[in-house]
């Protein structure tokens, strides 16, 4: 399946940007394990509750636990289905392509490296204030000279869209199984990259 929910043509797209975990690979750290470690409630930000630590002390070791547990996921990293074909795909339409992740640039770069994703453009949360702030997509049009708005950010996550949408960019959300009840505030849903791959081409035949 995938279905758009906006008015926006993919033709019109001039660039795309990529989440890495869940979105281009299987890196994902085990969050549920991580917050039990860190003591806080399943639904609470990893990174704002470690802005939250007044003690150096607590903080540092909060950010060596979050350090080893992206580690360990990125080790462990496989590709997500057709993402390495929408990537080559999108390499043969000559669009420009970025990858924009909340990781550590470590674990960023070691799960790239790992599969051999060719994206050359990758900013982390040490590069840009991390999503959803809009600041890596603004970076990253600067070094292209696009406007957001000519921008396709594709993510599985609330923070992607919440990134596109502070950022005035498109949003495609990519999710394989269940939708997330904030599935319709997404420009087009995608369940599929290999459905997506052919949706784009028949958009420009038809274009």
């Amino acid at each position: 399946m995938m279905t758009q929910m906006s008015g926006f043509q993919l033709n019109n797209i001039r660039g795309v940007i990529f989440d890495l975990d869940g979105t281009l690979a299987h890196s994902n750290p085990d969050f549920v394990g991580l917050r039990a470690e860190l003591g806080i409630a399943s639904g609470m930000d990893v990174l704002e509750h470690v802005n939250s630590l007044s003690d150096a002390v607590a903080r540092n070791q909060a950010l060596e636990l979050i350090h080893d547990y992206e580690i360990r996921s990125s080790q462990a990293s496989t590709w997500v289905e057709g993402a390495k074909e929408l990537i080559a795909y999108l390499h043969k339409r000559s669009l420009p392509l970025a990858i924009l992740t909340r990781n550590i640039p470590e674990a960023a770069h070691m799960t790239i490296n790992k599969l051999g994703i060719d994206i050359p453009l990758v900013l982390t949360r040490h590069d840009a204030e991390p999503k959803p702030h809009p600041e890596g997509i603004q970076l990253i049009c600067q070094q292209w000279q696009l406007a957001p708005q000519d921008i396709l950010y594709i993510g599985d996550y609330l923070f992607d869209l919440q990134t596109a949408q502070n950022a005035g960019s498109r949003c495609a959300l990519y999710f394989p199984e269940n939708a997330p009840d904030y599935a319709q505030d997404a420009d087009m849903l995608v369940t599929c990259y290999h459905r997506f791959i052919d949706e784009w081409q028949q958009h420009n035949e038809h274009k």
